[in-house]
């Protein structure tokens, strides 16, 4: 009897040890971890690696230690859509059958020519999260309920940020904007703002010179004041973007600053509320 009373002690405590052992989760982007964080609680345990929009992700090294805290990891969350493309050689090198790997890009449906950052599309995000937690739940049904509380919570805020940008679009929807580099996509389109140079945007991001007859198109409306603003990031800078910049201020276009994801620990939907509160200024209006 003490013999089967001490073997169930052992059991229960090796039971409890495992259970205690939190979900690995590797993400290229502090938000994805941030977000991971609130869905699951003290059941996951993260490792963010670019922690910092002034981080340009096309430029970045990977380091041996990073490989190592991925090769750990039980799930990896990243943008996809060659926005982070140092992480598939990481995966290929060290291959598991168990780790699963959520990119946003493809939740989203993105395309190969498409802008990659969704940092600010609530739909994305939100299907992120629910990805998410589908994976979580199976790898800890015991707080399934848990977890799917903290996902309707997160799911309202989400919900809650898209429904302020369908109350501004009446305001927004047809005004013309400049980008130096496409960051705040999804956010511009969801509020019917017309970008009015893609093509000078999307070769900044790639590190490409643009087109001279795109460059000259940017600048004849900077000069004019056909566009509203420009939006810069602050992680990409070069001669001819200041150059760019400089032009806007001195034909009294106003420049919006605009980061390409969240500081690590910045809540998302105040990193969302600070973009529409700055560009709602800009802008001139109200809501």
């Amino acid at each position: 009897m003490r013999q089967t009373l001490f073997l169930l002690i052992c059991f229960l405590t090796l039971l409890g040890s495992a259970r205690a052992e939190p979900v690995r989760i590797f993400c290229a982007e502090a938000l994805w971890c941030d977000l991971a964080e609130t869905l699951g609680g003290s059941t996951v345990s993260t490792t963010s690696i670019l922690t910092s929009p002034r981080i340009d992700p096309h430029d970045f090294q990977v380091t041996p230690d990073m490989a190592r805290k991925l090769a750990d990891s039980n799930i990896v969350l990243m943008m996809g859509g060659h926005y982070d493309d140092w992480v598939p050689p990481l995966l290929a090198a060290q291959p598991s059958a168990s780790r699963h790997v959520i990119s946003v890009a493809s939740l989203a449906g993105l395309g190969p020519t498409d802008n990659p950052h969704l940092f600010d599309d609530p739909e994305a995000v939100r299907r992120l999260v629910a990805a998410l937690s589908t994976e979580l739940v199976g790898r800890l049904p015991g707080d399934a309920a848990a977890i799917g509380a903290r996902q309707s919570d997160l799911n309202a805020m989400i919900a809650a940020l898209a429904e302020r940008l369908k109350k501004l679009r009446p305001q927004t929807q047809g005004m013309k904007i400049a980008v130096a580099e496409p960051v705040g996509g999804p956010l511009l389109q969801a509020l019917g703002i017309e970008v009015i140079d893609p093509e000078f945007a999307m070769a900044t991001m790639n590190h490409d010179d643009p087109a001279p007859r795109d460059v000259a198109r940017l600048e004849d409306a900077l000069r004019e004041n056909q566009v509203r603003i420009l939006i810069v990031n602050p992680a990409v800078r070069s001669p001819s973007l200041a150059r760019i910049e400089a032009l806007a201020r001195k034909s009294h276009v106003a420049v919006v600053s605009f980061d390409e994801f969240p500081e690590s620990g910045q809540p998302w939907q105040d990193w969302m509320k600070a973009r529409l509160d700055r560009l709602a200024t800009a802008l001139g209006i109200h809501g």
